[in-house]
């Protein structure tokens, strides 16, 4: 294995870079097997490790990666990465063996297509084709919306703990933490709820600080214009144990992919990205209309008495919160990564555009970082845009899939991590992925780590158990390798953003969206 040393300025920092990867010969064209279909199922494949660099003794669990990898069968294929059929990967890491698994989620939409070697009748975000005939669209709603491809989680703690894929319904797929195999999926009853056919939720639910319980939110929508749709904050004990802390209601169904937690509140940004739940009815599809002269709704429901208190600010969309946090002057601060272009982002991800390598090269990086303060003394909002006039500055503002060191979570914090998505060759970057280290506390002092023609994933936060400092541990990301046509699990330092070690997986895993690390110890 040879190394590589790189050295990067940016804005009063000096990033270095260090890879200890072999060198191949450049294919520019390489990245579109990121969208490809990849049927490998395979159980514990033992990986080693690039380098002799050590890997910190306590970093001992596995890292699970969810993302669509099943997107053509019998003829018909997706015509949206988010309709690919749900893989789980795995990497179980120790100090010195790590090892790969996958397997694809037995969900209804998948089983069924399975059997039949057709795409069979489901919901999906964005249609197939061929598209299904009425008669399919019909039958569509005989099965749950189970496509699980979004996201993992841990529920419960010890032997009770509970493994589960989500998406944005209230549905979870249980699966074997160490053979990835199903166990089954689940979409229970909450006591006080009644549920309907359609029952929304969120893919990132957050764990209670100082619990093993879990808060998240259920949307019962009105299917009837004009009907009010109702909202039920939720602390979750476990898969089977439920407790409702507030409920409220609003005048349309907005798509709420995540929300904030701080001590004492749930903060939810209902945007105008509503759901028009009879066009759904109608084509079998999520349909969503952004109507961006609507305001958009900052709801705060108090996690301790239910009390429910509403501001509103200018029209956003967004996908993910950061972290929020309760200052001493009675303000909220809260930021939220989102994209100023609204709901048409979501186009950018149909398949015939990320596989033509022209089209991919067209799509820079559109996310941006902002930041609210809540005054709910003064009923005020006031927003900052990260924005900068030095493109590379800049450029580190334009992050997605943030991440945080969890025990800061709902408290101040300086750092937040994540992925600048541009396949543009004439970014800063040349179209290859960043992994950035954003310091919110000291302008002008963020890190990134990248490769070139190499494309990093959403990292996960393994704190060091001994550290004292925000930034002690390390960051996990499941990194495509364009020129090897495979992917390799890269460990870096959070404080320094080197990487510790590289180890390379037999297959790749194709573009995803989300995934966690579970440690040995509860909580990670």
């Amino acid at each position: 294995m040879s190394g590589a040393v790189m050295a990067l300025n940016t804005v009063g920092a000096c990033v270095v870079l260090f890879a200890t990867l072999s060198v191949t010969t450049a294919k520019p064209e390489g990245v579109l097997t990121l969208f490809q279909t990849n049927t490998e199922e395979v159980q514990h494949v033992p990986m080693k490790y690039d380098s002799k660099n050590a890997v910190p003794k306590w970093l001992e669990g596995t890292l699970v990666r969810n993302a669509p990898a099943l997107f053509e069968l019998g003829g018909r294929s997706a015509i949206h990465v988010f309709d690919g059929f749900a893989k789980l990967h795995s990497v179980e890491i120790g100090p010195h063996l790590v090892n790969f698994s996958a397997a694809f989620l037995d969900c209804s939409a998948y089983t069924r297509s399975k059997k039949a070697n057709l795409y069979a009748p489901a919901i999906t975000f964005f249609g197939v084709d061929p598209p299904f005939s009425e008669l399919e669209r019909l039958d569509a709603f005989r099965y749950p919306y189970d496509n699980t491809d979004v996201n993992v989680w841990k529920y419960g703690h010890g032997e009770d703990s509970v493994y589960a894929a989500l998406t944005d319904g209230w549905v979870y797929a249980k699966f074997d933490s160490d053979t990835l195999a199903t166990i089954g999926v689940s979409i229970p009853s909450v006591s006080g709820i009644k549920m309907g056919h359609v029952v929304q939720s969120c893919a990132h639910p957050i764990v209670e600080p100082g619990t093993t319980h879990n808060i998240n939110y259920i949307q019962i929508p009105g299917m009837i214009r004009g009907q009010k749709q109702d909202h039920y904050v939720v602390r979750i004990k476990d898969l089977d144990t439920y407790e409702v802390l507030a409920t409220f209601q609003t005048d349309r169904a907005s798509y709420m992919h995540s929300f904030a937690l701080t001590e004492n509140y749930a903060i939810f940004f209902a945007q105008p990205a509503y759901f028009d739940f009879i066009k759904i009815v109608e084509t079998a599809m999520v349909s969503i209309d952004w109507v961006p002269e609507d305001k958009t709704t900052i709801i705060l429901a108090n996690i301790k008495t239910g009390e429910i208190q509403r501001l509103q600010t200018d029209a956003i969309f967004f996908t993910h919160h950061v972290n929020a946090y309760e200052t001493a002057n009675g303000t909220i601060v809260a930021d939220v990564v989102q994209f100023e272009e609204g709901f048409a982002i979501f186009s950018d991800y149909k398949l015939p555009q990320l596989r033509n390598i022209t089209s991919l090269h067209d799509k820079s990086a559109k996310s941006r970082l902002y930041r609210y303060t809540i005054d709910l003394a003064n009923k005020t909002v006031q927003t900052k845009t990260f924005r900068s006039k030095s493109p590379m500055e800049d450029f580190l503002h334009k992050i997605e899939f943030p991440i945080i060191n969890e025990n800061y979570r709902t408290k101040h914090y300086c750092y937040v991590y994540g992925v600048i998505l541009d396949f543009s060759p004439s970014s800063p970057l040349n179209g290859s992925f960043a992994l950035v280290k954003k310091d919110l506390c000291t302008p002008g002092n963020d890190l990134y780590w990248y490769h070139p023609n190499h494309y990093v994933s959403e990292p996960s936060f393994v704190a060091d158990p001994d550290g004292k400092a925000e930034d002690d541990g390390v960051l996990l990301s499941a990194v495509f390798d364009a020129d090897r046509g495979t992917s390799y699990l890269l460990i870096l330092d959070c404080k320094t953003m080197k990487a510790i070690n590289t180890a390379y997986m037999p297959t790749y895993i194709p573009f995803g969206f989300h995934g966690r690390f579970f440690g040995k110890d509860w909580p990670v």
